[in-house]
């Protein structure tokens, strides 16, 4: 009989609800998930406009064609530049802006003035790590002494406004984000609490045989390591699907946010459901190991 019991005591050490945690786990870390989703996806679309902000460079009038290239050719030395290639710089002649113009206003008013008005022109695409009031004053300054450029031109009210809402919507989301922590956490640990009162008794027993601290711990820590360990496979799993859903939702041919802050996402709910599932595990079982009879019944 002492045997059979002894049998079963093995069997059952350590062991807590398994479908119960996993799923409570892994719908906390889906909720951080898909926040941290939309935290990235919400910094890839400000990068996104930021870069599409356009500076425009009038150059003199009469310029050469050589002269231009000049221009072209330090402007692609300079670091606030998005990228050393055709896509950063955008060319206009005069001419090609005359004829754009008079396409749209349905007249010529080349013939009409007399001459064009129009300056050659190099529309700039600048670094998002520059995009901020004070820089591209600094960067407007830089260009006005390159030899041939008559006028620098960029809308400040609107990159103003950008920033201004930015700055307040990161401020928000970093707010929600620690709420949401928080709540896992808090939803995470009464999950182990509940799961592990069941197993109170059981240690009680294992502390009257001798059984020292750690040797109870061990079990258990383990077993939340695995669950853990699993529902952040599990949240991962159903964070890719919501992102393919949402992606066919808006017909997007491309991810917002790429495949490796994707994996970086995916790689900090599985650490973070570990880490949560482990430190909750033990300190419920910790709890059990120095309360008293009495604190048990209750």
């Amino acid at each position: 009989m002492y045997k059979k019991r002894k049998k079963i005591a093995k069997k059952t050490f350590g062991n807590f609800p398994f479908i119960s945690v996993i799923f409570s786990v892994s719908l906390s870390l889906l909720l951080l998930g898909i926040f941290s989703f939309f935290v990235l996806s919400s910094f890839e679309v400000k990068k996104l406009i930021q870069e599409n902000t356009e500076v425009n460079i009038y150059l003199n009038k009469g310029i050469s064609i050589s002269q231009v290239d000049q221009i072209k050719t330090i402007l692609y030395t300079k670091d606030y530049v998005l990228a050393k290639d055709e896509s950063t710089l955008n060319y206009i002649s005069s001419e090609d802006a005359a004829k754009d113009f008079a396409e749209e206003i349905g007249e010529d008013f080349v013939d009409f003035l007399g001459n064009n008005p129009l300056r050659d022109l190099i529309i700039l695409k600048i670094n998002s790590d520059y995009f901020e009031f004070e820089k591209l004053s600094e960067i407007e300054k830089n260009i006005l002494d390159i030899p041939g450029v008559y006028e620098v031109d960029y809308s400040k009210d609107m990159i103003n406004d950008i920033n201004k809402n930015i700055s307040n919507i990161s401020l928000v989301f970093t707010g929600i984000f620690f709420i949401l922590f928080l709540i896992s956490i808090i939803l995470i640990n009464n999950t182990l609490k509940i799961a592990l009162f069941s197993q109170r008794f059981l240690i009680r027993s294992m502390q009257l045989v001798g059984a020292t601290s750690n040797y109870i711990l061990k079990p258990f820590i383990l077993r939340g390591l695995a669950y853990g360990f699993i529902s952040g496979i599990i949240s991962s799993a159903l964070l890719y699907l919501v992102i393919i859903f949402i992606n066919e939702k808006i017909n997007a041919s491309n991810m917002i946010v790429g495949i490796e802050k994707l994996s970086t996402i995916f790689i900090m709910l599985i650490f973070t459901g570990i880490l949560m599932v482990m430190i909750s595990t033990y300190t419920s079982v910790n709890k059990y190991l120095n309360s008293t009879l009495d604190d048990l019944y209750k």
